[in-house]
């Protein structure tokens, strides 16, 4: 096994960790993907040697530098889009009971038809208050 491969993956991965903690995990998952490829892009020769190193070889079978990279990189999206997916649940907040027979038959105006760019505009104003960490009332 190479040490200053281990070594090289720790820092990396001790790096995305410390941004998805800190930071943002968009920010993290950003950096995750960006890091190895502005690498291939300045060093594309010394890149190629690097994730075709083998580090180990069990019955027959290669593991190469790439190989434990790509593993690296599904750990942290599943723990990313976790945290994505959980935030998002924590943070809705679900629409009130109507009681009332006589408002519940009434059409309002939110109930109406609404044009493709108003269903875009709210769509995208949804998403933004997510993003920001706020509550959004849900319809149902």
């Amino acid at each position: 096994m190479d040490i200053f491969s281990i070594l090289l993956f720790f820092i990396y991965s001790l790096l995305i960790l410390g941004i998805l903690v800190f930071v943002s995990p968009l920010l993290s998952a950003f950096i995750m993907i960006l890091i190895p490829v502005v690498f291939v892009f300045i060093l594309p020769d010394e890149a190629a040697g690097f994730v075709s190193i083998i580090q180990f070889s069990y019955s027959g079978i290669q593991v190469f530098n790439l190989h434990i990279l790509l593993i690296i990189w599904s750990a942290f999206i599943g723990v990313i889009s976790y945290h994505k997916v959980l935030t998002w649940y924590l943070l809705r907040e679900s629409a009130p009971v109507v009681k009332d027979a006589a408002t519940a038959a009434a059409p309002s105006v939110a109930d109406q038809p609404k044009t493709l760019i108003f269903k875009v505009k709210d769509f995208l104003q949804k998403l933004y208050k997510i993003l920001k960490g706020e509550k959004i009332k849900l319809k149902s």
